[in-house]
C-alpha cells in the first residue's frame, strides 16, 4: 500500500489548525466540542457514498459511523476524566478505521487521498485530546 505523504500533512495541518483554534477561542474548554466533532466523522463516509450511488457501502457505513457517533455521545455524557479518554480512544480508532477502510470494503466515492488525510488529523486529535486528559486542564474541566 503506498501512502500518500502530501494526504498526511495536510492533515496533520487541519488537525493542529482544529486544535488552536479550540484552544485560542475557548472551545476545547466546552465539553460538547469534541464529542461534536468525532460524531460528525462519519458524515463524511455517508456523503461520499450516496454522491456515488454506492449504497451497499451506504449500509456499512451507517452501521460503523453509528457506532462512532455513539461513542461520542457516551464519552459526552461521562464528562470526567474517563470520557476524555473515551474520546481520544474514538479519535484513535476513527484513524485505524481511516487508514483501514479499503481493506474491509470499498466506498466509491471516498476521494484515494481520505484515509491519508483523515487519519491524520483523527490520529493528532486522538493524541492530543489524551494530553489534554492527563494535563490539568482535562482533569479539572466540566461544563456545558
Amino acid at each position: 500500500m503506498m501512502v500518500n505523504y502530501l494526504a498526511v500533512v495536510f492533515g496533520i495541518t487541519v488537525g493542529l489548525y482544529i486544535i488552536i483554534q479550540f484552544k485560542k477561542t475557548g472551545l476545547e474548554k466546552k465539553h460538547w466540542v469534541y464529542p461534536a466533532l468525532l460524531a460528525t466523522f462519519p458524515v463524511y463516509y455517508w456523503l461520499f457514498a450516496i454522491s456515488a450511488s454506492d449504497y451497499a457501502a451506504l449500509e456499512k457505513e451507517a452501521v460503523i459511523g453509528f457506532l462512532f457517533v455513539a461513542l461520542a455521545l457516551i464519552a459526552y455524557k461521562i464528562e470526567s476524566f474517563a470520557g476524555l479518554l473515551l474520546l481520544g480512544m474514538g479519535y484513535v480508532c476513527h484513524a485505524i478505521y481511516d487508514v483501514g477502510h479499503n481493506q474491509a470494503f470499498v466506498n466509491q466515492g471516498t476521494p484515494l487521498w481520505w484515509p491519508e488525510f483523515c487519519g491524520a488529523v483523527d490520529l493528532l486529535v486522538g493524541l492530543y485530546i489524551f494530553y489534554y486528559a492527563l494535563s490539568s486542564n482535562g482533569c479539572q474541566t466540566k461544563n456545558a
